[in-house]
């Protein structure tokens, strides 16, 4: 899909920081500015780098000062919101931004400046720590021009703050041989531990380093995140010229020698791989295969155990357990990658532990956490589905020793205080414990604490033991099912609302109207019968449904809090209370999808196929939004309009790209 912006998208520089761009490396690594290239986040940056794979990153390249020089007189074509006030509004030279995963010559940026024309492409290497900046200078009146390029450079983790207690002196540049020394040159940078390699065909001007500072992160001021932060400059790159021209710089933890094609190749292989990518996983709409490409931005690798792993959004999160299972289909299954299916399979499998996966697997040696109910159950069917499609039977025996064991540990009782209960319903959770993905804490009140019986979790639960009779034959674990399936219908339907309760608790949260209850139709093996499934869909229709989400919570209830933002305490309050969840609306469009498929009214099952096609309409408006062709985190509950949280979020991709998935072959 092409996403264009131009001058309307911009009239001020606050306007033009509400959209950003995202490329990553399939390490973890990322490069993310605005569409006018500013950072409005700390965690934003020109060269975010994997240092190891996926979790420990460092912000090596905030940005580039961009200065072009017409007839001497200069011109930024850089924009930063600084803390003084003396904004860099190169964005007035802004004429256009293109996105589009699949134009090879895309992202772009063009610039005009008294008859000149830039035009700027930037790209990242997969699984490499590398970003290629190409600089296309026209210049048809043959004029005086300049262009200085000056690197923005932090060496910091992606966590620390980068201030003026910084020692500048130890950042050293080391110029080396170069065999195309007369075609370009190559230099490095190191300090603080790490080394970055720059190839160019500019001239160096080394300089003596100061800081550059400070910048003003207004993202991260309207979450109640640290506003500011600064960069250092050593050195600038300078080309001048009368005639059109073409400068690239390529930016590395890798050493490179200088070519005029190599960002050529660069581009050919990022082609070739985006095509075989489509090929793979044979969608057929344009929707379809953009979020094939969105998705791509998540299967990463684990240096740690040497395997493939997903990462839960960017630019703040990791590699999760939970949120692995939940976006596993859509990432690998549905997009035809089997084998790193059976990566990450394989990857969790060796650390279940308690009949418990691990929910965050921590670096340097630490012992993961596994402080998750839903992760281990939803694991059982993500072996499932693998199995269905892949017909691996030689995994599935593999796997069947895991797969009991966690079964064995829900049944029996494991720790965090899950168990099944004497009506073969499954509980957990007590005191400060966080089990689900309602897992918000703030301080030593937890504002969606679930202890009890959720909802999803017992769905999982009924829906992991027919996987395990299925895989298994064993009549043991079908019997079990028809008595959780009994307990289930009669315990978690809520005759007034017309629904299905959230949480057997004894408290008020057992009848709130929440979205969990929507992955109760989605199963491979689910437990309502027809007319309570078209009756969970309507409810969840009218009060929970937007067009990018769900609403964790009906608007309602007096609890409901209508907009997400602020100081944490005050975004916590409000994260799973109505704030809208984009990858639970996968899950109801999914459940529209298989009603329609069994239901005998034909004017329904046409009304629900007109009401799939709007719903995917707008998402494609969605897409256009925040972080281009991708999808955030979450967005507020009340009116939503605006992207919130991680501005790149994987299951929220993941789950909207499986519903179309399935709509394409309903």
């Amino acid at each position: 899909m092409k996403f264009e912006y131009d001058k309307k998208s911009w009239e001020t520089i606050e306007d033009g920081e509400k959209n950003c761009y995202l490329l990553t490396n399939g390490l973890g690594g990322y490069s993310s500015l605005t569409i006018i290239g500013a950072a409005a986040r700390g965690d934003q940056a020109l060269l975010m780098s994997a240092k190891r794979a996926p979790n420990v990153r460092m912000h090596l390249v905030t940005n580039m000062l961009e200065k072009l020089i017409v007839d001497e007189k200069e011109h930024i074509l850089t924009s930063q919101r600084m803390k003084s006030g003396e904004d860099y509004k190169g964005y007035q030279y802004l004429e256009k931004f293109v996105y589009d995963d699949f134009d090879e010559n895309a992202p772009f940026w063009i610039f005009q400046v008294d008859g000149v024309t830039v035009r700027k492409n930037i790209l990242m290497v997969h699984n490499e720590n590398t970003v290629a900046l190409k600089y296309e200078i026209q210049n048809p009146l043959h004029k005086k021009v300049s262009l200085e390029l000056t690197p923005l450079l932090r060496f910091s983790s992606k966590k620390e703050l980068f201030d003026d207690s910084q020692n500048l002196e130890c950042y050293q540049i080391n110029r080396t041989t170069d065999s195309n020394e007369n075609e370009g040159t190559c230099y490095s940078l190191t300090g603080n531990e790490n080394q970055l390699y720059v190839a160019t065909n500019a001239a160096l001007h080394e300089q003596e380093s100061c800081l550059f500072g400070e910048m003003y992160f207004s993202q991260d001021e309207r979450d109640g995140r640290e506003e500011y932060g600064s960069a250092f400059i050593n050195h600038r790159l300078d080309t001048q010229t009368d005639q059109d021209t073409t400068v690239c710089v390529i930016l590395s933890t890798k050493p490179y020698t200088y070519s005029a094609s190599l960002f050529t190749t660069f581009v050919q292989n990022k082609n070739e791989r985006s095509k075989l990518l489509l090929e793979q996983a044979n969608m057929a709409s344009e929707l379809g295969k953009q979020l094939v490409l969105s998705a791509d931005a998540y299967v990463v690798k684990r240096d740690s155990t040497n395997g493939m792993s997903v990462i839960a959004g960017y630019p703040f999160f990791e590699d999760w357990g939970r949120d692995t299972m939940i976006s596993l289909a859509g990432t690998t299954l549905m997009t035809g990658r089997l084998e790193d299916c059976k990566s990450i399979l394989r990857t969790f499998a060796k650390y279940v532990k308690n009949g418990l996966l691990p929910n965050l697997f921590p670096e340097g040696g630490e012992f993961p956490y596994y402080n998750s109910v839903d992760a281990p159950l939803l694991f059982v069917n993500s072996v499932y589905e693998y199995v269905t499609i892949s017909k691996d039977t030689a995994f599935q025996e593999e796997m069947i020793p895991v797969l009991e064991q966690i079964i064995d540990a829900y049944q029996n009782g494991t720790d965090y205080h899950i168990k099944m209960d004497e009506d073969s319903l499954i509980m957990a959770g007590a005191g400060f414990e966080q089990l689900t993905w309602m897992d918000v804490r703030v301080g030593d009140f937890l504002p969606t604490p679930r202890h009890g019986k959720p909802v999803e979790i017992n769905a999982y639960w009924y829906n992991a033991l027919m996987v395990m009779y299925t895989l298994t034959q064993k009549t043991a674990y079908k019997e079990l099912a028809e008595t959780v399936k009994v307990s289930f219908c009669e315990k978690f339907w809520n005759e007034n609302e017309q629904c299905l309760k959230d949480v057997l608790s004894g408290g008020k949260d057992e009848n709130q109207i929440r979205c969990n209850q929507i992955w109760a139709l989605t199963m491979p093996f689910t437990m309502l019968p027809d007319e309570r499934e078209a009756r969970v869909i309507k409810k969840v229709k009218e009060e929970l449904y937007t067009t990018v989400g769900l609403r964790t919570l009906s608007r309602n209830d007096p609890d409901f809090h209508e907009i997400y933002i602020g100081k944490v305490e005050e975004r916590d309050r409000a994260y799973h209370q109505g704030t809208v969840w984009a990858f639970p609306l996968g899950a109801y469009y999914r459940a529209c999808i298989r009603y329609a498929q069994k239901c005998s009214d034909d004017a329904a099952t046409e009304r629900i196929k007109n009401e799939l096609q709007e719903g995917f309409d707008a998402l494609k408006t969605w897409l256009d939004e925040g972080c281009v062709s991708q999808i955030a985190e979450i967005y507020d509950g009340g009116t939503p309009t605006i992207s919130r949280g991680c501005f790149a979020q994987a299951w929220s991709v993941a789950e909207l790209l499986r519903a179309v998935y399935d709509y394409e072959r309903m």
